[in-house]
């Protein structure tokens, strides 16, 4: 047999054997006989980068700044007894009504508190007197004069006395023995709130030499026995009520 006619040959029993296999495949792949290649994931999609979700950070819980003043008919008003007769006192009156309905614009500032309730507040930057007055619902006007604030001005860090003890006696911001129009009553006013502030960063020295040149001898006698101790003893709860 020739060359040529050995390949036709040959390409046609390949051709036989072939249409033989896909004919019989079917047979053979329902009996189990012939299974079809695994494709993996990896394979049967491109490979894709991981991507990280934004999530958005949590909100910090509400506080209540509403600036709202609904406080009771009766507010809290600090009463001062006994002016100009040697033993001024003052308590809080409708002590109730004395609570925290929360900050607000101008009245940021921490709330202090003991075992009776409220028992002061540290101003904030900002803070004035009527906001503080809305949110501790508090008499500001009788603020004011115990604490003996300059006009309406509250300094930042100030500790102002809302609960006095009343066996404490309070220093009225003139002297006890004035003499009209001779007694420079702005100067004492003055010393008054430098004690506040030596008594508030509690120096010590300061406060027992502003009391020594300025103050002593000048205040009613109940005051000045209460003074000179506490001066003394560095007793600060007490001339912090002295002196807030």
């Amino acid at each position: 047999m020739s060359r040529a006619a050995k390949v036709a040959t040959g390409i046609a029993a390949a051709v036989v054997v072939a249409g033989l296999v896909v004919l019989a495949y079917p047979a053979f792949a329902a009996l189990g006989g012939l299974e079809h290649p695994s494709v993996s994931a990896a394979s049967a999609a491109p490979s894709k980068a991981a991507t990280t979700e934004p999530t958005a950070a949590p909100s910090p819980s509400p506080t209540k700044d509403d600036g709202s003043d609904d406080c009771p008919t009766e507010e809290a008003t600090i009463s001062i007894t006994g002016k100009g007769d040697g033993a001024p006192t003052a308590k809080l009156v409708f002590a109730s009504s004395l609570t925290d309905k929360g900050a607000r614009p101008g009245a940021r500032g921490e709330v202090v508190s003991n075992a009776q309730g409220i028992y002061s507040y540290i101003v904030a930057p900002n803070d004035n007197l009527i906001s503080i007055e809305q949110r501790l619902c508090i008499d500001y006007g009788s603020v004011r004069v115990f604490d003996h604030v300059l006009g309406s001005a509250i300094q930042p860090g100030a500790q102002l006395i809302l609960r006095p003890d009343p066996t404490i006696p309070w220093i009225e911001p003139v002297p006890f023995d004035a003499i009209p129009n001779v007694t420079n009553i702005v100067e004492f006013s003055s010393t008054i709130y430098e004690m506040g502030v030596a008594v508030r960063t509690h120096d010590l020295d300061t406060a027992r030499a502003l009391w020594s040149r300025s103050l002593s001898g000048h205040v009613a006698p109940a005051a000045q026995a209460a003074a000179t101790k506490a001066l003394d003893d560095g007793d600060w709860p007490v001339l912090e009520q002295l002196f807030p």
